[in-house]
């Protein structure tokens, strides 16, 4: 029962895919940093030593410039997590040889806690589209530390991890 001793795994195989899809982390979208992934695919995009210290100094310039916004993202995603989910885990357990009833799990969410999670989708939404946006400034500066032998191979990666951010937001522009 090896699986079973290692708590780490068992966080992430739990994560529902839908909500995750919805509403990534921050560090999700700190993962897309444009600069760290030119650096850690410079096989794909050769570069010198000279260009990855550049590309270094543009990603801590982006994690900088994008800290204030993540500190936000996160606290208006904690508002965005459904109660259901929530509270699956403290009330799983029950009736049914572990299963609990439905009506008696059933977590009651009050009108302004409803609201309150309503607005917060909205804001996050608009939060994932300033994203967007933020995220062509940061490719513009990681391209603009990539020398020009190096820039078709560098905007096709980057073209990809936009694919990756598209999917991460559920494919919204």
């Amino acid at each position: 029962r090896g699986g079973s001793s290692d708590p780490t795994p068992a966080p992430d195989a739990s994560a529902s895919p839908s909500s995750s899809a919805k509403s990534p982390t921050s560090r999700d979208l700190a993962d897309l940093n444009p600069a760290a992934l030119l650096i850690n695919k410079r096989k794909k995009v050769p570069l010198a030593d000279s260009t990855v210290a550049q590309l270094k100094a543009v990603e801590k310039k982006i994690n900088e410039r994008n800290a204030q916004f993540f500190t936000t993202y996160d606290s208006v995603r904690k508002w965005t997590v459904s109660l259901n989910s929530q509270n699956a885990a403290t009330q799983g357990f029950g009736l049914h040889g572990g299963v609990a009833d439905a009506k008696i799990a059933a977590p009651v969410v009050s009108p302004a806690e409803q609201a309150k999670m309503q607005a917060s989708m909205r804001d996050l939404r608009a939060l994932m589209a300033d994203y967007r946006e933020r995220r062509k400034a940061d490719v513009t500066d990681a391209l603009a530390a990539v020398p020009d032998a190096g820039q078709k191979a560098a905007t096709d990666l980057l073209g990809q991890q936009d694919g990756d951010l598209d999917r991460l937001l559920g494919g919204r522009p």
